[in-house]
């Protein structure tokens, strides 16, 4: 039986490439979510993000890699206890 290959841990680029990834995905979610639903509740919003979350945040992260291969870039801040160091 062949072993299972460990993957290796993300480095600190990945994972605020991510998160900006996810970001993105969800703060357009909620504009195109608001614009159709004006009268949905919070709790509304949050079942559908559950349902659109994997295609959105995928979607996301094909429009940042588009971004990055035409020059743009994202720089994620340092988190606000960081800073204050």
């Amino acid at each position: 039986m062949a072993e299972a290959k460990t993957k290796a841990p993300l480095t600190e680029e990945q994972k605020q490439r991510r998160w900006a990834g996810r970001k993105l995905a969800i703060l357009h979610f909620n504009q195109q979510f608001s614009a159709a639903n004006p009268e949905a509740s919070k709790d509304e919003r949050k079942a559908a993000w559950k349902d659109a979350k994997k295609a959105q945040t995928k979607m996301a992260m094909r429009t940042l890699t588009q971004m990055e291969r035409a020059g743009f870039g994202i720089t994620v801040p340092a988190k606000a206890t960081e800073a204050a160091e």
